[in-house]
């Protein structure tokens, strides 16, 4: 492609994982610099993925000649500073998910990309992955409103307090914890499928309480690994999402949909299940759900937006309304009643 967004990863951990090769594989993108905290590790990306710069210092890869955007992709307390930051040198940012650490730190980040003048995205690429874009799709055709909602996600990976190193993932004032990875997702998708949510209530729980840094020492998990919740969705229906973190037998994830006018179901063995009223469920599947794929969608999606001028694809709206609902279930768990998202 004659004119690739010249990008800087902001993270060593995620951002290794999946943003930074992408960025290499995808010919929209020029992948010219990455930032750690920790500078052996910022020089390391740099080696590996051929980049013009690896530094720990913020203001030195914001500063780099050329660079055009940057994806943040830290711990959840640093996207806001991050993103502010970058918006006011006139940067496009493409942020993780969650969009900040609370409204109030989303909203600003929103108001200074505004101000800017910049592009501004969030990663739900979770939703464009073939299992939930066709789920949404059937949804679309044949629930009608509705009535009972159900996603129930069994994992086994955090089971053991050795599975695991204590990271800003088990801290929960850092904006760690299994809501943040995996149930903002799931917030995204009910909130795409059926609109705006009247009320919540939550319960989280920490089933392994103490896990040991990479130097050895010991540190209490302050981050959920588990959490149930329930949704009141205006004009009617309910909603439970689910995970648990530390099953001793993993499961693949489950999402069932019981609407007004027929049913959905995508079973862990990623085949999707769909009928109206009236008539026998039909199926096609197994489906992918492959996330590499689906956040290249995502970065297809922010570089048309910032050369050809399409719409942000998730769009910051939708990261607003995702934050909203996800700070009244912080507050729904702490404070043990029902809780309405603040409108945005």
């Amino acid at each position: 492609m004659a004119d690739p967004v010249r990008i800087a990863v902001v993270g060593g951990g995620y951002g290794a994982k999946i943003p930074l090769p992408a960025y290499v594989e995808l010919e929209e993108f020029e992948p010219v610099a990455a930032w750690s905290r920790r500078p052996e590790r910022a020089h390391e990306l740099a080696a590996t993925f051929d980049l013009q710069l690896g530094t720990a210092d913020l203001d030195e890869l914001l500063a780099h000649p050329g660079l055009e955007a940057v994806h943040v992709a830290g711990p959840v307390y640093t996207h806001a500073e991050v993103a502010i930051a970058a918006a006011r040198r006139g940067l496009h940012v493409l942020c993780e998910k969650p969009l900040a650490a609370s409204l109030d730190e989303a909203e600003q980040v929103v108001a200074a990309i505004e101000e800017a003048g910049v592009v501004g995205a969030v990663n739900y690429g979770r939703r464009l992955q073939q299992t939930r874009e066709r789920l949404l799709q059937r949804v679309a055709e044949v629930a009608g409103a509705p009535r009972m909602v159900s996603i129930s996600l069994v994992h086994a990976d955090h089971a053991e307090p050795a599975s695991r190193p204590f990271t800003w993932v088990q801290d929960r004032a850092m904006g760690g914890g299994r809501l943040q990875g995996y149930g903002v997702h799931d917030l995204d998708l009910l909130i795409e499928a059926f609109g705006e949510v009247e009320d919540v209530a939550a319960a989280t729980e920490v089933g392994v309480g103490e896990r040991q840094t990479r130097d050895g020492e010991p540190r209490t998990v302050t981050a959920e690994d588990a959490y149930a919740i329930l949704i009141r969705f205006r004009g009617g229906g309910l909603a439970h999402v689910s995970l648990t973190a530390t099953a001793r037998h993993k499961r693949g994830d489950i999402i069932e949909i019981h609407g007004s006018e027929g049913t959905v179901r995508l079973g862990e063995d990623r085949v999707l299940w769909w009928g109206r009223a009236g008539e026998e469920l039909q199926s096609e599947g197994p489906l992918k759900a492959d996330s590499k794929a689906a956040f290249g969608q995502v970065a297809r999606n922010f570089h048309a937006s910032i050369r050809e001028g399409a719409a942000p694809d998730p769009s910051l709206a939708e990261a607003l309304r995702v934050q909203a609902l996800l700070d009244a279930i912080h507050v729904a768990d702490d404070e043990r009643r029902w809780v309405a998202p603040r409108p945005t």
